[in-house]
C-alpha cells in the first residue's frame, strides 16, 4: 500500500498547520521589506494611499504585510473618506492568522481562485499579490487575476510580487546551490507550478485586456500595466556593502526557503514508495533520495557557515485598472 501525501500545487503544504511556518512568514515579510523593497510597503508610484479607503491582500498569510500598512499609513487616523481604511486579507489557511490584530485589520478564510461575495466588488483602492507561484498552478492565475481585477474599483491599482527561483543568486556560486536550484524547479514543475515568472506575470496582465469582451455593456474592465522591475535583493542590490547585517538575514531567508522546498521535493518522493517497499527502493529512486537530501544537508551546512551569501532578482508588476469606454 502507498502512502500518498497530498499532492496540491503549494510547495509547503505541509507545513501548513506549523508555528513555525507562521513566524517564518512573518520573518519573510520584513526581510523581503528591508532587503527587497528598501522599506516600502506599497510602489512609490500608487499615490494617496492615506486617503484609499479601502486594501486588500490575496494569500495574506499571518497578515503582516496588512498590520505593517495599518501601523504605518493608518495608525490613529482615518481615511480623507471618513473612518478607518478597510484594510482587508484573504487566505485559504485561516490556522495562519493573527490573532492580535490593528485596527481596522480584518482576516477571512477565502480561496483567492474562487468567486468573491458581492459586497467586496469594486470595493478596493488597491489589491496586493505576493508569492502565490509557490502555491497555484499556472492554469489558476487567470482567474486570480480576473478575481483581482473584479476587486478593485475604477482608478485602482494592483501590485503584485513574486520569487523566482531560476533567479537566485550565490555569492560565490557552487554546484550545490545550481543542483539546488535546479531541484526546486524540477520540484515546481511536477506540482504545475510556473517556471519563468517575469514573462508569465507580464502575459497574464495582457491576456486580461485580450480576453475581455470588447463590445460588452457597461463598459468592460482593463488593466494598464504602470510599472514592470526585477527587482534586485540582498546583496544583489547596489547598496548591499552598506547593510551586512540585513543581506545575511536576507540570504539566511532565502537558504531556508531553498531548504523548505528540498524537504517538500523528499516528502513527496518517499510518498512515492510503498510502505511495502521502504528501505529496498530501486536503485535509481534510491539515488534521487539520496541526493536530495545531500543538497538539504548542504543547505544546511551553509546557512550555519555564512560562508556563501545569497542574493537575486524579484519580478514584481504595477497596474492600474480603468473602464474602457
Amino acid at each position: 500500500m502507498t502512502s500518498q501525501i497530498d499532492p496540491e500545487p503549494y510547495v509547503l503544504a505541509y507545513r501548513r498547520n506549523n508555528v513555525e511556518e507562521h513566524r517564518r512568514l512573518d520573518t519573510q515579510h520584513h526581510v523581503i521589506k528591508h532587503a527587497i523593497l528598501d522599506g516600502l510597503l506599497i510602489h512609490p508610484s500608487i499615490s494617496g494611499v492615506e486617503a484609499m479607503s479601502a486594501i486588500a491582500d490575496l494569500g495574506c498569510g499571518t497578515g503582516a504585510w496588512l498590520e505593517d500598512v495599518a501601523n504605518t499609513y493608518f495608525a490613529g487616523e482615518g481615511t480623507t473618506k471618513g473612518g478607518p481604511a478597510a484594510l482587508v486579507g484573504f487566505d485559504i489557511n485561516p490556522l495562519a492568522f493573527s490573532q492580535d490584530l490593528a485596527p481596522g485589520v480584518q482576516l477571512l478564510e477565502h480561496d483567492c481562485t474562487k468567486a468573491f461575495d458581492i459586497e467586496y466588488i469594486g470595493k478596493f483602492d488597491l489589491v496586493n499579490i505576493r508569492g502565490l507561484a509557490f502555491a497555484l498552478p499556472g492554469t489558476s492565475f487567470p482567474r486570480l487575476v480576473e478575481n483581482a481585477v473584479q476587486l478593485l474599483r475604477p482608478g485602482g491599482y494592483m501590485q503584485w510580487l513574486e520569487t523566482d527561483a531560476r533567479l537566485w543568486k550565490a555569492y560565490p556560486d557552487t554546484a550545490e546551490i545550481s543542483q539546488a536550484r535546479e531541484a526546486i524547479n524540477l520540484e515546481r514543475q511536477e506540482r504545475g507550478l510556473v517556471s519563468n515568472l517575469p514573462q508569465f506575470m507580464l502575459r497574464q496582465l495582457l491576456s486580461f485586456n485580450l480576453e475581455a469582451d470588447i463590445s460588452a455593456y457597461p463598459p468592460r474592465e482593463v488593466l494598464t500595466i504602470t510599472n514592470f522591475n526585477l527587482l534586485p535583493g540582498g546583496i544583489s542590490r547596489e547598496s548591499q556593502s552598506q547593510d551586512r547585517t540585513l543581506n545575511q538575514r536576507f540570504s539566511a531567508t532565502v537558504l531556508e526557503s531553498m531548504k523548505l522546498a528540498l524537504d517538500s521535493s523528499l516528502i513527496r518522493k518517499l510518498s512515492e514508495v510503498p510502505d511495502e517497499s521502504r528501505g529496498r527502493e530501486n536503485g535509481t529512486h534510491r539515488d534521487r533520495l539520496t541526493e536530495t537530501q545531500k543538497l538539504i544537508d548542504f543547505i544546511d551546512n551553509t546557512r550555519e557557515s555564512g560562508e556563501i551569501m545569497m542574493g537575486g532578482h524579484f519580478p514584481q508588476v504595477i497596474a492600474r485598472k480603468s473602464m474602457d469606454l
